[in-house]
């Protein structure tokens, strides 16, 4: 459960939107700037909830609600730090089993310079990070690295993001996320591509994620 966590707080930097149609958009011109941190994000007390449908690769059919929650500043190691109040719950819909999970991301409270700091819930929290700042604004093409992340029992994980052609005038925001456990062994990684308008609201997303020990990959969507 904290792979999924972890993956929605990314998810998170754009806001709700509706969505559009169907039918195939025309390119969007590549000079157009959007905004990646949608107005309020980090105000204290702003909400967003999200649901989400899918399946996996042997037979599983899902339902997932993920909210959150903005607080007021507090600190995440030793440095200053905005926490984001995130729920989840995932229902199986093919077999009955509920999986839910409360925990807090951590981002730094300077808008010129964020990162996202790490995550903490009642079973595992980051104890160390390498990050790097995640502009206000970019383009298509424009690419970078979240950070790299160590928890409690040694798990790593690799972020990085980037930022497709979207098609009528928005954008994709591309985040890939890679895991290894403390003996190098890969755990799980993932693809969530979130489409964005300018003023970086989300219309639609898609979460792939592959589990290595069970070789199942699960896919989510939503908008």
């Amino acid at each position: 459960m904290k792979k999924y966590l972890i993956l929605i707080v990314l998810i998170l930097i754009q806001g709700c939107s509706s969505g559009g149609g169907d039918s195939a958009p025309p390119p969007t011109d590549p000079a157009t700037v959007f905004q990646l941190f949608p107005t309020g994000r980090f105000t204290p007390g702003n909400t967003d909830t999200m649901n989400l449908t899918g399946t996996d690769t042997v037979g599983g059919v899902y339902t997932a609600i993920f909210s959150m929650q903005t607080q007021s500043e507090s600190t995440f190691l030793g440095v200053p730090a905005i926490p984001i109040l995130v729920h989840v719950q995932i229902t199986n819909t093919a077999s009955g089993a509920v999986a839910s999970n409360v925990g807090n991301a951590y981002y730094t409270p300077l808008a010129t310079d964020r990162h996202y700091l790490g995550f903490s819930d009642t079973t595992s929290t980051t104890v160390l990070s390498t990050t790097e700042a995640i502009p206000q604004t970019g383009k298509i093409g424009d690419f970078g690295i979240i950070g790299t992340y160590t928890d409690n029992a040694g798990d790593v994980d690799v972020q990085t993001w980037r930022i497709d052609d979207g098609g009528g005038g928005n954008a994709n925001i591309v985040e890939l996320s890679t895991e290894r456990d403390q003996f190098g062994n890969p755990t799980t990684s993932s693809v969530t591509t979130t489409k964005i308008d300018v003023n970086g609201n989300m219309l639609s997303i898609e979460l792939i994620l592959f589990y290595a020990d069970t070789n199942i990959t699960v896919t989510l969507s939503g908008s």
